[in-house]
């Protein structure tokens, strides 16, 4: 069987004017145990330099992320409330974009309105309502049902 070999690509510039997106992690596959390549992000705060938070990019175009999600991101309470989980998903679709993704998948638990609200500002569009898949990766959700979107990136 040949194996692909996943390259990561490099992004230095993804900012706008309140937030800045630091690469602070690439996690590498694991094809056997099904994890797949994963870009972490620190949210930097541009006028006081603060980490206020992180979002993830994973690089699956398998089945499994229409379950789980492309995008999973989260940002510190002391800066909720100004829309950041949205600037840095709209910052990470230019990696998305350069791994030739045209639409994201994007999951928030059932009860988690405030990241509802955030994928649906992004224009996401709202396709099912699922079950939480019981897997390793899924495990230490809070929630039961998982609320699945579907963002087209291309326009």
């Amino acid at each position: 069987m040949e194996v692909c070999m996943f390259q990561f690509l490099e992004f230095n510039d993804l900012k706008d004017d309140e937030i800045k997106l630091v690469l602070k992690s690439q996690d590498l596959p694991d094809y056997e145990k099904g994890i797949l390549p994963r870009y972490g992000f620190s949210i930097i705060h541009i006028s006081d330099n603060t980490d206020i938070g992180a979002i993830y990019f994973a690089v699956d175009s398998t089945r499994r992320q229409y379950l789980r999600g492309h995008l999973s991101y989260g940002v510190s309470p002391d800066y909720s409330g100004h829309n950041y989980a949205m600037k840095a998903c709209k910052l990470i679709k230019k990696v998305a974009l350069a791994h030739g993704f045209k639409r994201l998948f994007i999951g928030s638990g059932y009860d988690n309105i405030a990241s509802r609200k955030t994928i649906e500002k992004l224009g996401a569009t709202l396709i099912t309502i699922n079950d939480v898949p019981d897997d390793e990766i899924m495990k230490n959700l809070n929630t039961e049902k998982i609320h699945m979107y579907v963002w087209d990136i291309v326009v």
